[in-house]
């Protein structure tokens, strides 16, 4: 199995990190091995020379990791997916986190090469989105997630209702209600980023949906873009272990960051950390 690059332990959970190219990390995890997959994956969106606003000198868009043609991203998606669905036990769940660039993609990929079953499309509404880029089209003011399960083996997909009604709570889910598969969560607020910049961020209580609905504590989560390590963060402080892969050096040293025994986000005493 590729090596460790680093962990972080505490009483209730782990947190485990992997260096390098999920296409080269992936095919070394045990199948069957992780309750819940989140993926975040690249939306082939980047430009060499960036993406510019019509009223403003801002360029985005510019991310190395991003550049993709469409024929290389269909082949890249397909490996790492089929990889996941390997490595998801059964009755586990897989989230996949995208914009209209790549999730009829990755929900085409699903539906015709493997067994997942599509089990909710979640509207992820954010309230105080980013202004319109180009001013040639609706104003972009959502994401989308694919919740898709693995079933089989007499075992079905997770999902914790009761927890769902009472601990989500927004301005379109009352408390106590079922929960709608449309959410609204604003923009990653800049308490969060306190430890450094990445342009994709995820706000945590994204994720804390996602873990709270279809994982029990003990159970492992696996995200195959960590990025600046939301998904560890959270998985932890929630009891559930994680393993993150990342291949961008400057977002490890933001995820090792946020996850590193001293700061408030883990609340845990005897925290052991690994190098």
């Amino acid at each position: 199995m590729h090596s460790l690059d680093w962990q972080v332990k505490t009483q209730r959970a782990y947190a485990k990190i992997y260096e390098g190219n999920c296409l080269e990390i992936l095919p070394t995890i045990p199948s069957e091995s992780v309750d819940l997959i989140f993926a975040d994956p690249p939306y082939g969106l980047a430009k060499k020379r960036g993406m510019g606003w019509k009223f403003s000198k801002h360029i985005t868009l510019q991310e190395g990791w991003d550049f993709f043609s469409k024929k290389e991203l269909f082949s890249f998606n397909c490996v790492w997916m089929q990889e996941c669905y390997r490595i998801l036990k059964f009755g586990g769940s897989l989230f996949l986190c995208g914009s209209f660039h790549n999730l009829y993609q990755l929900g085409y990929i699903i539906q015709h090469a493997s067994d997942l079953k599509i089990n909710n499309s979640i509207v992820w509404f954010k309230p105080n989105a980013q202004p319109n880029i180009s001013c040639r089209m609706f104003t972009e003011s959502c994401e989308h997630l694919i919740w898709a399960a693995k079933n089989g083996n007499g075992q079905r997909w997770t999902f914790n209702y009761e927890d769902t009604k009472n601990l989500i709570e927004d301005q379109l889910n009352p408390k106590g209600k079922q929960t709608r598969n449309v959410w609204s969560i604003p923009l990653t607020p800049k308490k969060e980023k306190w430890a450094g910049e990445h342009p994709t961020q995820k706000p945590e209580e994204l994720l804390r949906r996602i873990i709270l609905a279809c994982t029990k504590e003990g159970e492992t989560v696996l995200d195959p873009f960590v990025g600046s390590g939301t998904t560890s963060a959270v998985a932890m402080r929630m009891g559930r272990n994680s393993i993150g892969i990342e291949k961008e050096k400057k977002y490890l040293k933001i995820l090792k960051k946020r996850l590193t025994p001293e700061q408030k986000t883990l609340q845990e005493a005897e925290v052991e950390f690994v190098s």
